[in-house]
């Protein structure tokens, strides 16, 4: 269902801004406020979740989302869209952080085969069903109903919102309940002191960074450089996402059969693999076998760390680790798209993924010294 929302809010929001006049860069603010949302309250969130419980985060912002989004029909000027969509941006986190950190809390009692079905989940919703939706109804209705079905679905979601998640806070001596601030230091500090912290947050930020660099440039590329057309090249997008689903749904019980290293070690190959094949060997069909690639790559990451910060949530409680893992993704896919137009522009658009390939070149030899330090993990 968040993810949904948020899938119709990913077409609406920018088209609706072109529609009242406003400028490329504004329509650019207004698409990237959401990003701008997590960055500015990830770390506040796992403190609040450990201080309130998901519960009441949850239904709390995801209804004054519903009731932001009932106004924004009746918004005409560039600026104050810009704002609504600031204030939308802060309320994101409220909805994503306590069902993901809710999921990761509920991993260690699931089977393999489920550890990726709630990003599956959420992808389809954002990826597929939002968009096409949202799509539709603006091309048959206009926007007002968008934004009437989302406030609906904002609400509906508040609803399953309360029966599902924890209403409980983390257990603390009365009268020893430490502040935000302190909490978000503690956050801080474990991200100083834990290797495996920093290391699987930095695994995570650059695939994002490299999904994001893909989503734009990749589409550029193929159209540019290839002559498809704009259909051909977004089902480029359509290929990765479904890869990335399939893997997300069905690979968790193949991938229990190997290591925490194998796994990341596969996942790196495929996308060294992908900004190979766009970035050093481009060609037509390089760049379909280059795009499932990266889903499959992206998924079995995914899967691999989503394990990895259930354990650590095991050991240092919810909101400790769920404010800190709900950095990482947001992170990776705002600079991978501002650092990429920067470098698209003066070094060309292949350049992205050649950079992507060292990186991951280097991540493969690392993780293989890995394996050679510990030949029985």
């Amino acid at each position: 269902m968040v993810g949904t929302i948020n899938g119709l809010m990913r077409v609406a929001m920018p088209l609706y801004a072109v529609s009242i006049g406003a400028e490329a860069w504004q329509v650019g603010v207004i698409g990237g406020m959401g990003y701008a949302g997590l960055l500015v309250l990830a770390l506040p969130m796992g403190a609040w979740i450990d201080h309130h419980g998901g519960r009441a985060l949850f239904v709390r912002g995801t209804l004054a989302a519903a009731v932001l989004y009932l106004g924004v029909p009746w918004l005409h000027q560039a600026w104050q869209l810009m704002i609504a969509a600031w204030c939308l941006g802060l309320l994101l986190p409220f909805r994503t952080v306590p069902a993901h950190t809710e999921f990761l809390a509920l991993v260690p009692q699931l089977s393999a085969s489920k550890a990726g079905w709630n990003r599956a989940a959420n992808t389809v919703g954002m990826f597929f069903v939002g968009p096409a939706t949202s799509a539709a109804i603006i091309a048959a209705a206009g926007f007002r109903p968008v934004f009437i079905l989302a406030t609906g679905a904002l609400a509906a979601a508040a609803v399953v919102g309360h029966k599902v998640l924890s209403p409980h806070a983390e257990p603390h001596p009365e009268g020893e309940r430490p502040s935000l601030l302190a909490r978000m230091r503690e956050q801080v500090a474990m991200l100083r002191r834990h290797a495996e912290v920093r290391r699987t947050m930095a695994i995570d930020f650059l695939n994002q960074m490299a999904v994001a660099y893909f989503v734009v440039f990749g589409l550029i590329l193929a159209v540019r450089q290839f002559g498809m057309s704009v259909q051909q090249a977004a089902g480029l997008v359509t290929a990765q996402g479904s890869f990335f689903v399939l893997t997300l749904f069905l690979g968790g019980a193949l991938l229990a059969r190997l290591t925490e290293d194998l796994r990341y070690l596969l996942a790196f190959a495929l996308l060294l693999l992908q900004c190979l094949m766009f970035g050093v060997f481009a060609h037509r069909e390089g760049l379909w076998l280059g795009a499932c690639a990266m889903g499959v790559g992206v998924g079995v990451q995914s899967l691999t760390s989503v394990n990895r910060f259930a354990e650590l949530m095991q050991t240092y409680g919810r909101g400790l680790v769920g404010g800190l893992t709900s950095l990482g993704g947001p992170a990776g896919g705002l600079i991978g798209a501002v650092l990429g137009g920067v470098v698209s522009q003066h070094l060309g658009l292949t350049s992205g993924f050649r950079l992507l390939a060292v990186a991951y070149g280097a991540l493969m030899l690392a993780q293989l010294w890995r394996l050679r330090r510990r030949p029985g993990r």
